[in-house]
């Protein structure tokens, strides 16, 4: 028990880290191409160089590119809540069961819309060019592919331990 709880003690700071570096760069690289750094969209291989874009089409899009960070943070805080408990010694518990469930369902989320707004990416884009929005370049990313899956699987492991303390429950009546 008290390697758990000193391993979940040491991960805490490197989540934190993490945490920090993810907000950093990746809602960073959102905010810079949509608001930022006005420049950058204009020199996207799917805008047209004389566009006149609204400002309202660059705060819509920088909260649809900041739609997938916003999932992962909220996997990465329950990452670090489920740790905190552990690090207490709540191991079998429905705070961790819970933490798992949302942690994956927010992981998966985080890859869905990262993978939707990598196909829209164009669209969203090339939205003022004269000759009209281009059409959403639909692609395998095995990246946010493979986040849907390990939410699903984190999702998958708090349904099972939650199965888990009920089916104990119920049977410490019978002991």
């Amino acid at each position: 028990m008290q390697r758990i709880q000193r391993m979940a003690t040491a991960l805490l700071p490197v989540m934190g880290v993490f945490c920090l570096f993810y907000v950093i760069f990746t809602g960073h690289d959102a905010l810079d191409l949509a608001i930022l750094t006005p420049e950058r969209w204009l020199e996207s291989r799917y805008a047209d160089p004389q566009a006149q874009i609204a400002q309202s089409t660059r705060i819509i899009a920088a909260f649809a590119m900041l739609s997938p960070v916003i999932a992962g943070l909220v996997a990465v805080f329950m990452a670090i809540y489920v740790l905190n408990l552990v690090r207490q010694g709540v191991l079998f518990d429905e705070r961790i069961a819970q933490g798992f469930r949302v942690a994956g369902v927010a992981t998966a989320v985080s890859g869905i819309l990262g993978m939707a707004i990598s196909w829209l990416r164009p669209t969203i884009l090339s939205w003022h060019n004269q000759g009209g929005a281009l059409a959403p370049d639909v692609f395998f990313h095995s990246d946010t592919a493979g986040l849907i899956v390990c939410g699903a699987m984190f999702w998958l492991v708090g349904w099972i331990m939650r199965e888990a303390i009920r089916i104990a429950d119920d049977n410490e009546g019978f002991v």
